[in-house]
């Protein structure tokens, strides 16, 4: 398949509009030997390659699977219309930008979501990649459909097409999904086992796991978990401590939205406005010092080339 997926890239890619969308091979590429790897994540972003390749959330964790040597993490964006028009035309399923190989052959897909207006692309992404869309439909030889990001902490709309949530940071999630996973693989237990032990991490949302009540109105009564009574409610994760930022940022193929160092000084917000999304979802406040953002930006300066720098943050506390 995998041959299959560069003879069509070779044949037809000077076809479609902005082929570097598709090609990988940017400038701090991380391409690991597929057949050596324990554990294979895909990381997807439900748009194009210009607006998911800046993408601070899916750099961050980009960086941290590929710091591990049992697990690698390649990228895959959303296809224009042209693109997917023929890929459908010639049966070639959605596929990575690193080693070119088809999303339905991953142990895990995680999907950022940072805005609701994604979902359909979403969905898109799984039919392209023959992956059943709803997770019922699903069976031990699919990949685990996983999805992270501020659009999640409403995940009741996207339920029925994800295995699993995660609420809240990632940093520190992803390597305890990964660690389960390659135990899974190792032992060869079931997909219901593996969601029975994803279950048991603070942070992971497993819809299929609740069972909900509702009155004659059509209000809810009550939401039971099948397995575990007494747990009623998923934790949000956040990491004590912003790991060290990433400095060896991809540099892109085409031109993207943002082209420039991006490094977060700090996370949360002490305003605690009710009507803030950002702000709530990110509490608590974590700042990095001045020395660690400094250092950070001159190893980012060198690794890409850019010339450009953002610093990331919401509102300061100090009054403006």
């Amino acid at each position: 398949m995998t041959q299959t997926i560069e003879t069509f890239l070779n044949r037809y890619l000077v076809t479609v509009s902005k082929p570097g969308r598709y090609a990988g091979g940017e400038f701090n590429q991380i391409v690991k030997d597929w057949e050596k790897t324990a554990v294979r994540l895909a990381l997807a972003f439900p748009d194009t390659y210009e607006i998911g390749l800046p993408n601070l959330g899916l750099s961050i964790l980009y960086d941290q699977v590929n710091r591990r040597a049992d697990a690698l993490a390649e990228r895959v964006y959303c296809p224009w219309s042209d693109m997917q028009d023929l890929m459908r035309d010639h049966q070639i399923p959605l596929f990575s930008l690193e080693n070119k190989v088809p999303l339905k052959d991953f142990d895990v897909i995680g999907f950022t979501l940072p805005y609701e207006s994604l979902y359909t692309n979403l969905l898109t992404m799984l039919d392209l990649s023959g992956i059943p869309l709803r997770s019922t439909q699903r069976g031990e030889d699919d990949p685990l459909i996983i999805a992270g990001g501020h659009a999640c902490f409403n995940p009741e709309p996207m339920a029925p097409f994800l295995d699993a949530f995660v609420i809240g940071e990632g940093e520190e999630v992803i390597h305890e999904i990964i660690d389960l996973v390659k135990e899974h693989k190792q032992i060869g237990a079931s997909r219901s086992e593996l969601l029975r032990k994803l279950d048991d991490i603070p942070g992971i949302y497993i819809p299929s796991f609740y069972e909900v009540a509702y009155q004659s109105t059509g209000l809810i009564k009550e939401i039971r978990h099948a397995f575990n009574p007494e747990k009623h409610t998923v934790i949000k994760r956040f990491v004590k401590e912003l790991p060290e930022p990433v400095t060896d940022f991809l540099v892109p193929n085409i031109q993207t939205v943002n082209e420039r160092v991006s490094i977060e000084i700090m996370r949360g917000c002490s305003r605690g406005c009710r009507f803030c999304q950002a702000g709530m979802i990110t509490r608590p406040i974590r700042e990095r010092s001045a020395s660690q953002v400094l250092a950070a930006l001159e190893r980012a300066t060198e690794s890409t080339g850019f010339e450009e720098i953002s610093l990331l943050s919401l509102r300061d506390r100090k009054s403006t």
